[in-house]
């Protein structure tokens, strides 16, 4: 009888989410693929700029996120609140996928339109030390009981990735997509293709959320 009463209690304990937001990933997927399949093509690249509007989309959501983390983690510094935790450990490690996933895209771009993965080109090797970095604090900072100091730990993060990223030298790497491009539709493809996989990963942290709350 307690058996069962408790299998009963451990049933009842999470409701099933609704069909519709298993929807929501495979829309916005299907969106992305959709903006890179129309996507208009580069005058020097061509068809090699697909694989640059995944690569721009990853990194910036993943910056993104770290920015997010960023203010989380002066919340858990200042308030040392365990809502503040929750969310903050969400989205940190949400973000470092992200940032991971748009490293990756980069060796794709890389090759496609290169021919090669430059590992010492001053950008790439700026991105890998920022995920090395990354991954280091978050680890580190998950190992330690002081929710202030992981907090403080993880806020830097953003600020380290941006101080890498500025003064890496632009030897293969082009500059702003955005900022320097002068044809619009290729601006706003990047801006689209990057809102997409913001939502991407807002639902994943909504969904890790409904499993660990």
């Amino acid at each position: 009888m307690q058996i069962e009463k408790s299998e009963k209690r451990m049933g009842q304990g999470k409701s099933a989410l609704p069909a519709w937001f298993w929807a929501i990933p495979l829309a916005l997927l299907l969106g992305v693929a959709l903006m890179i399949v129309f996507a208009p093509e580069e005058r020097t690249l061509g068809s090699g700029i697909r694989s640059v509007y995944l690569h721009v989309g990853l990194i910036w959501t993943g910056l993104f996120g770290f920015a997010m983390t960023a203010v989380l983690g002066i919340g858990v510094l200042l308030t040392e609140k365990r809502p503040w935790q929750h969310w903050f450990a969400l989205v940190s490690w949400v973000a470092l996928g992200f940032y991971a996933a748009g490293i990756f895209m980069s060796m794709v771009a890389s090759a496609d339109n290169w021919g090669a993965v430059f590992l010492q080109e001053p950008r790439m090797a700026a991105s890998l030390n920022g995920l090395a970095v990354a991954t280091i604090v978050l680890v580190l900072g998950s190992w330690q009981p002081w929710p202030r100091l992981r907090g403080a730990m993880a806020a830097s993060i953003i600020f380290v990735l941006l101080w890498l990223n500025l003064r890496a030298e632009l030897v293969l790497h082009p500059p702003n997509p955005i900022a320097n491009s002068n044809a619009t539709p290729i601006q706003l493809t990047f801006l689209l293709v990057t809102l997409l996989f913001i939502l991407l990963a807002t639902w994943l942290v909504w969904l890790l959320h409904d499993r660990t709350a």
